[in-house]
C-alpha cells in the first residue's frame, strides 16, 4: 500500500472526529453564508496582549500566530471547519514508500506581498533561515525530522539543511532523517511559511518581525506596539477565498474586561468573553456567543530542575490529587471548560479517555505530601504561582490556591505581563507557573513532543522535563508508519509523563468569543483562530 493512501485515511478519520466535536459546539456559519456581502470595510479585532513576534521563525504564542496566520501561508493548511489537512501553496504532494521523502508541487503565480513570485528556492531559503543557529528560532524543532537538522542547528557541523532541495522552480523535495508519515501535518505550521530573502536583507533578519512580508490573504501595514497592528487586503491573493475586508485592525488590550466593554460600546467587532460573564453573554448574544471545544489544554507546570519539585514525584502527584477540576470547570468557568483527563484533548486521533489517574482526592494528596516529607504542607519552602495578567488567570489561581490550602499547602500568586512572563519561565526564575497549549497541528505528537521531549527543554518544554524512556517512545512513534501502532506508542508516552507529573493538567479549552451582528462569515477554528479571509460585513439597506 502506498504511504500516501495511509495518510489520506488518517486525514479522513481526523475529519470525522473533529467535525463531530464542532457539530456539538455549534457554529452558525452556514446560515450566515446566505447573507448579502458588503465588500470592503475595516474589521476591529480584539487581541489580548501584544504579540511577541511576527516573524514566522519566532511564531509560537497565540497572539503572534493569530496575526501571522493572516499574513503568511505555507505548503499546507487545516480546513477551518473540519481541521482536515488541505493544500495551500502546494498544488499536490507525493510521499515515498517508507515516508522519508516528500515531494511537493507548488502552485504557479503565487506572489509575495512585494509582488515577486514565490518559488521553491524561497522555501529552501526560509526553512534554512529558521534552522540557522544565528536566527535563534525557538520553534525550529518543528523541522527537526528533516535530514541535516541536527548537523546544522545543533552540532553546527553543516551550513544548511541537507534534506531540503528545489528540484526546479515549482518542485520542493524534503528528505527526512527517519520515516515519519505525520510530517506533512507540520507543514501547516506558520514556521514553514516562505518569506522573501530580499526583504530580510533589506531590513536585517532581526528586524523582519517589524516588516513582515508573506503570501497570505492580508498584507502588513503597521505595528504600534501595545496599541494596534494594521493589515490590509491582499488584492492578488491566490487562494480560493479572496478577502472581503479592506482592512483589519488588531487592537491590543491588556485585559479582556476592558476589551469586552469596548465591544459592547461598538468599538470592536469581536471580543473574548471574560470569565464570570459566559452565561450572561450567551443569553444576550445567542448564537453570536461562541462556546465550543478547542484542541487545547490549560495546565500548571513545575520546573523540574528546582526544589522542591525536583526529585519529588510524590509532591507533584499530591498537587495533582488536591485540585478539584470538576468544580473549577463547572462552577468557576460556568461549564465552559472541560475537566482535563490527560494531556491530549478530545478530538485528536489517539485521544485516550481517562489517561491520568488523578481525581479530586484530598486524602490521597495528604498521604503523598507526607510521603514527600511535607506532612500537612510543613517544611515546604515559600511557594509562588506565576500567571500572565489580563485574561482571568487570577480567578483560577485563587481557586487552586484554596484547593491546596485545604490539604495544608500555602502559596502566593503573582501576575506578570505576557512577554515578561514567558522570559521569566524560560529563565527558570518562575518555577511554578500556569500555561496553555493549543494544537499547532491536530496530531498527538504536537501535544507530547514539543512539551515533553528533552531536546525542547527550556523552549516549549517549560517544565524542563527529561525522561529518556519518553524520548525513546516519542521518536519510535514518529518512525512507525502503521497508524494504530504509532498511536499506541504515543498513548504509552502520555501515561508515562502523567505518572511523572511534571504538570497539573487542569482543563481542556473551549472557545469563548462573541462577534458583532453587523458581521457575517465569522467562526472560530478548533485551534482558536478566526480565518479573516472569510469574514465580511453584511449588506444593509443603507449600504445598497
Amino acid at each position: 500500500m502506498k504511504k500516501g493512501k495511509v495518510i489520506i485515511a488518517a486525514v479522513l478519520a481526523l475529519t470525522i472526529v473533529v467535525g463531530a466535536a464542532m457539530v456539538l459546539g455549534g457554529c452558525g456559519k452556514k446560515e450566515e453564508a446566505k447573507e448579502e456581502i458588503q465588500e470592503g470595510g475595516t474589521f476591529n479585532y480584539c487581541l489580548i496582549s501584544d504579540p511577541v513576534s511576527l516573524d514566522p521563525a519566532q511564531l509560537q504564542e497565540s497572539q503572534g500566530i493569530e496575526v501571522g496566520k493572516q499574513i503568511f501561508d505555507g505548503l499546507m493548511d487545516n480546513d477551518p471547519e473540519t481541521m482536515e489537512l488541505v493544500p495551500a501553496m502546494a498544488e499536490s504532494y507525493e510521499v515515498n514508500e517508507d515516508a522519508t521523502v516528500f515531494t511537493f508541487k507548488l502552485k504557479k503565480g503565487v506572489k509575495f506581498h512585494n509582488g515577486r513570485e514565490c518559488k521553491a528556492e524561497d522555501f529552501v531559503y526560509s526553512w534554512n533561515r529558521v534552522c540557522d543557529p544565528a536566527t535563534a528560532s525557538e520553534v525550529s524543532y518543528h523541522m527537526s525530522a528533516i535530514k541535516g537538522y541536527k548537523e546544522f542547528n545543533e552540532d553546527k557541523t553543516a551550513t544548511s539543511l541537507e534534506g531540503v532541495k528545489a528540484l526546479d522552480d515549482y518542485t520542493l523535495e524534503v528528505t527526512l532523517a527517519y520515516p515519519y508519515a505525520d510530517f506533512v501535518y507540520h507543514t501547516a505550521h506558520p514556521v514553514f511559511s516562505p518569506i522573501p530573502k530580499e526583504v530580510v536583507e533589506q531590513y536585517g533578519s532581526e528586524n523582519f518581525s517589524e516588516h513582515p512580508v508573506g503570501t497570505g490573504p492580508f498584507k502588513f501595514v503597521s505595528w504600534t506596539h501595545e496599541q494596534q497592528i494594521v493589515v490590509e487586503k491582499n488584492a492578488d491573493y491566490y487562494g480560493e477565498n479572496k478577502p472581503h475586508l479592506d482592512k483589519v485592525v488588531f487592537k491590543v488590550y491588556q485585559d479582556e474586561e476592558t476589551a469586552y466593554q469596548d465591544f459592547k460600546a461598538g468599538s470592536l467587532d469581536d471580543a473574548q468573553i471574560p470569565q464570570g460573564q459566559f452565561e450572561a453573554a450567551a443569553a444576550e448574544y445567542g448564537d453570536r456567543a461562541i462556546f465550543k471545544p478547542m484542541l487545547g489544554i490549560y495546565y500548571y507546570g513545575f520546573n523540574m530542575n528546582t526544589a522542591p519539585w525536583k526529585d519529588s514525584k510524590a509532591l507533584r502527584q499530591a498537587f495533582n490529587y488536591a485540585v478539584d477540576r470538576e468544580t473549577l470547570c463547572n462552577v468557576v468557568m460556568e461549564g465552559q471548560r472541560i475537566p482535563a483527563t490527560g494531556i491530549v484533548p478530545p478530538g485528536i486521533p489517539g485521544y485516550q479517555a481517562g489517561a491520568m489517574k488523578y481525581t479530586y482526592d484530598p486524602e490521597k494528596a495528604k498521604e503523598l505530601l507526607k510521603e514527600a516529607g511535607f506532612p500537612g504542607g510543613q517544611g515546604l519552602p515559600a511557594l509562588t504561582l506565576g500567571y500572565n495578567t489580563g485574561v482571568g488567570h487570577d480567578v483560577i489561581a485563587q481557586f487552586i490556591q484554596g484547593n491546596l490550602k485545604d490539604v495544608g499547602v500555602n502559596f502566593g500568586i503573582e501576575g506578570y505581563e505576557w512577554g515578561t512572563y514567558l522570559d521569566l519561565i524560560q529563565g527558570e526564575q518562575i518555577t511554578f507557573f500556569r500555561l496553555g497549549w493549543l494544537a499547532d497541528y491536530p496530531i498527538m505528537d504536537n501535544f507530547l513532543y514539543p512539551l515533553f521531549h528533552s531536546e525542547n527543554a527550556g523552549v516549549d518544554n517549560m517544565s524542563q522535563y527529561k525522561n529518556a524512556e519518553v524520548d525513546k517512545l516519542l521518536l519510535e512513534a514518529r518512525r512507525t508508519p502503521d497508524e494504530d501502532a504509532r498511536l499506541a506508542l504515543y498513548r504509552e508516552a502520555e501515561k508515562l509523563i502523567l505518572e511523572d507529573a511534571p504538570i497539573i493538567p487542569l482543563m481542556f479549552y473551549k472557545t469563548s468569543r462573541v462577534y458583532s451582528d453587523k458581521v457575517g462569515g465569522y467562526m472560530r477554528t478548533a485551534d482558536d483562530i478566526t480565518p479573516l479571509d472569510r469574514v465580511y460585513f453584511k449588506k444593509t439597506a443603507a449600504s445598497q
